[in-house]
């Protein structure tokens, strides 16, 4: 029973992060180790300080820490925040991307993980001097501190970014645990005054930006997933061949084989459509989100199975948060919800046939009447 993983984006930022992910794995996050190892700079400009690389760069980070399943918020403050920066001005842009390069700022967005970056809870209504912002967000990753949230919201039928110092936003309303392990929060504005220079970004400039740190969500994710996928294969190969019932090991059992050789199966398909998706991406393929939406509904199934069956191999072990196996299985299933689940993306998917069909329907009963 063998099987191979090599790597999705290999390279020495895969290997520092895997390090590191190891090194850290079972710890309590202590400080704020994305700044500190420099990550967030990866995709600024050269120009505002950063390093300029590309968003295969950043899936490299990101590959290296699932493999050990390690839960920091890469893709939100080193990929979201830059993405959304870059709808301001040039000068405004500029001097917040050098601030997140340089660690003199720690911004995060205020958008829930359930939720794509473009999903606007808050609603923004514009004041003599100012505007005020209302909404709830619930399910922000709250694992690191922030001393600014950017924030996507709906003013006057169009989309806008504002970037809002923390301490004006104030404490979350609740804080928790999610699943995977990250640390959970919900806020809630009401009526929350802004100054005028708060809004960054509206109208087009605001929405592209929305749309590109969606896609490169949904894409990292999708790394996300793979690598967690192969871990998840890995560590249950090496329970079976470890364990032993009724004096052979497990790995013996062909009923068990098969499964292993399935959830493998599976990991190729799912490896070979992340590929397939940074290559759309780095083309610019005008069917790019539908392509990504695809895949997440694809990856959600095929993380689900794969996930429940390691766990069912693993027998009591698989319930037990020790094992790594088993917080890589709570990985992908949380996977499945973050950026919009797989049922919210089949009906974004289906959104245009169902208004094709209902004006195919209304024609039909037209030329009956």
């Amino acid at each position: 029973m063998s099987t191979s993983f090599p790597s999705l984006f290999p390279g020495m930022l895969l290997d520092a992060a895997s390090r590191f992910a190891e090194d850290h794995a079972t710890r309590v996050i202590q400080g704020d180790p994305v700044r500190e190892l420099g990550w967030t700079a990866t995709l600024v400009p050269e120009e505002a300080g950063g390093v300029g690389a590309s968003l295969g760069d950043l899936a490299s980070i990101v590959e290296g820490l699932a493999t050990h399943g390690l839960q920091l918020p890469v893709v939100e403050t080193c990929a979201v925040v830059p993405l959304l920066l870059q709808a301001a001005s040039a000068e405004t842009a500029g001097r917040w991307l050098e601030a997140v390069a340089d660690g003199s700022a720690q911004l995060a967005p205020l958008t829930a993980l359930s939720a794509t970056p473009d999903h606007q809870a808050v609603t923004a209504r514009h004041l003599d001097i100012g505007y005020a912002l209302s909404g709830a967000v619930q399910g922000v990753d709250a694992t690191l501190p922030a001393t600014h949230y950017l924030v996507p919201v709906s003013m006057d039928g169009e989309d806008a970014i504002f970037l809002v110092d923390a301490q004006r936003i104030g404490p979350p309303k609740a804080r928790y645990r999610t699943m995977e392990g990250r640390l959970g929060a919900d806020f809630a504005l009401q009526q929350l005054a802004v100054p005028e220079g708060a809004c960054i970004a509206r109208g087009a400039a605001a929405r592209d930006a929305l749309a590109r740190a969606t896609d490169a969500a949904l894409l990292l994710t999708a790394a996300d997933t793979v690598a967690a996928l192969a871990t998840l294969i890995r560590q249950t190969v090496a329970h079976l061949k470890e364990r032993r019932q009724f004096g052979v090991a497990l790995a013996t059992f062909q009923v068990l084989r098969h499964r292993v050789a399935d959830m493998y199966v599976k990991y190729l398909g799912a490896k070979g459509l992340v590929i397939h998706c940074f290559n759309e991406y780095e083309q610019k393929a005008p069917d790019l989100r539908r392509t990504l939406r695809l895949a997440k509904v694809s990856l959600a199934e095929s993380a689900r199975a794969c996930a429940e069956s390691a766990i069912q191999m693993h027998g009591g072990m698989g319930v037990s948060e020790e094992v790594l196996a088993t917080r890589v299985a709570q990985r992908l299933i949380a996977s499945e919800f973050r950026y919009g689940d797989r049922l919210l993306h089949v009906e974004r998917l289906l959104a245009p046939q169902a208004c094709d069909a209902q004006v195919s329907f209304s024609n039909q009963a037209g030329s009956v009447r």
